[in-house]
């Protein structure tokens, strides 16, 4: 799903819609931080506006997931790279038992 789903498409819709909030174009670099990262408590309007954008291109990915056959109670989900540090700190797959994260941005298939 990488190619029509994948961290590069977040990135330019929240790069997109606070460039337009702001009246100015925002750098890559200060939106990556909260992606990998999360929101971490900030509340400022950008972190807001960005986990926001974030949640609801998660949910389309769990929908895409649904779409493909993915059932929770079925089947060990293993998330590889970026993506994997957006559905971690933006949805709550993170806390059950049979997702596992391989976070390395640089993973990717043999």
């Amino acid at each position: 799903m990488t190619d029509k789903f994948g961290v590069g498409i977040c990135m330019e819709e929240i790069q997109k819609e606070l460039s337009k909030e702001n009246g100015e174009d925002i750098p890559e670099m200060l939106i990556e931080t909260l992606l990998w990262n999360g929101i971490q408590g900030r509340i400022d309007v950008t972190a807001v506006k960005e986990e926001c954008i974030a949640r609801l291109y998660i949910e389309n990915i769990r929908k895409r997931l649904v779409g493909y056959g993915y059932k929770e109670s079925l089947v060990h989900l293993y998330v590889i790279g970026g993506g994997g540090c957006l559905l971690w700190n933006y949805i709550e797959l993170a806390s059950k038992a049979d997702v596992t994260y391989i976070t390395d941005t640089c993973a990717k298939r043999v």
